[in-house]
């Protein structure tokens, strides 16, 4: 086994600060992982795509990294068995495509919503500006895909009675249960409470109304109330909805109804789901994607029907097959009005 490098020896190398011997130290140390066993060969792009999520938070909340915000691409990723081997190191390069990362202190709001003090507690601010849905797994291992234009402030560390982020636009969350400890969303109309499920939330600015579909399990959702603290406990003013049912608010008429969900939901998009393609033409596999996950798939390019396609996709709802593309096919994607370009 390799000997681990100083963590501030990597912040000294970040910042331009070693000498000459070492950044040949920690560069001996980069390339020293070429020879060793990876761990993740036999990974799923599915998995692969989780382990990436928590090396991130790892190396952001232990480096304590004040800011972090940045404009460049990212970088295409064809494997991540490099990503692995490197991880410490590659927050030297690492870039977030647009998707901006920031903590601080607790903010005022995020003070009263906590039912109880978590000390050295600091609050991520996730903003994805980019064309992609960009997946975040919270520190209690729930996972969030954030839409285009999503944002969502979470703790890096949860209180002892709640869980408690906010979000704006469009959200979806598989939840990991833990009923000693509710999940609460809180966005700009509604109060979102979660008793271990997956669904979608979707409230921004532009829009009159806010809703939330449950794909499984169960969530009770109120309207919110400016300056009041928000009760982990399920109140009388709260509309309980189940799988294939959906709670909307609107705005201007303050009025919060319980719904079925449409046939035709954005939420059969995180439907998980089997899929295998046995040598398969990307031509014949985009109708395939469209019908299950009720999207509408282009190509910007007549070559890309071309590509050869040989998977499973057991148990992957829509962002996973995207991003499996993205690395088994080199194929790129973006969410223009309402479909999918593949590029």
């Amino acid at each position: 086994m390799k000997e681990p490098i100083r963590i501030d020896l990597l912040e000294k190398y970040i910042k331009g600060d070693c000498t000459e011997a070492e950044i040949a130290l920690v560069k001996q140390w980069y390339f020293g992982f070429e020879h060793e066993n990876d761990h993740v060969s036999d990974l799923s792009p599915a998995d692969e795509k989780q382990l990436e999520e928590n090396i991130y938070f790892s190396i952001i909340s232990n480096l304590n990294l004040a800011h972090l915000q940045t404009t460049e691409e990212q970088p295409k990723v064809k494997s991540l068995r490099k990503w692995y081997a490197v991880a410490a190191a590659a927050v030297v390069v690492f870039a977030l495509s647009a998707v901006a990362v920031i903590y601080s202190r607790k903010s005022k709001d995020q003070q009263q919503l906590a039912t109880s003090a978590v000390s050295d507690s600091r609050l991520f601010n996730v903003a994805n500006n980019t064309g992609h849905i960009y997946k975040v797994t919270l520190p209690d291992s729930s996972a969030v895909w954030l839409s285009p234009s999503a944002k969502i402030s979470y703790p890096n560390v949860f209180a002892a009675g709640s869980r408690q982020v906010s979000i704006s636009g469009e959200c979806f969350f598989e939840v990991t249960k833990n009923p000693q400890r509710p999940f609460i969303i809180s966005s700009r109309s509604i109060v979102t409470k979660v008793w271990g499920t997956s669904f979608l939330v979707r409230d921004n600015e532009q829009s009159n109304m806010a809703d939330v579909s449950v794909l499984t399990g169960k969530v009770s959702v109120s309207a919110r109330v400016s300056g009041s603290a928000i009760s982990t406990k399920l109140n009388r003013d709260e509309v309980m909805i189940y799988p294939h049912q959906k709670a909307v608010y609107l705005n201007d008429k303050h009025t919060l109804t319980a719904q079925v969900v449409e046939t035709k939901s954005a939420l059969r998009q995180y439907q998980r789901t089997r899929l295998v393609f046995d040598n398969k033409p990307l031509k014949d596999i985009i109708p395939v994607l469209d019908s299950s996950y009720n999207v509408k798939i282009k190509v910007s390019s007549e070559k890309l029907n071309h590509y050869i396609l040989n998977a499973d996709f057991e148990g992957f709802n829509l962002p996973d097959v995207l991003d499996a593309l993205k690395k088994s096919l080199n194929v790129d994607y973006a969410i223009v009005n309402n479909h999918i370009e593949l590029k």
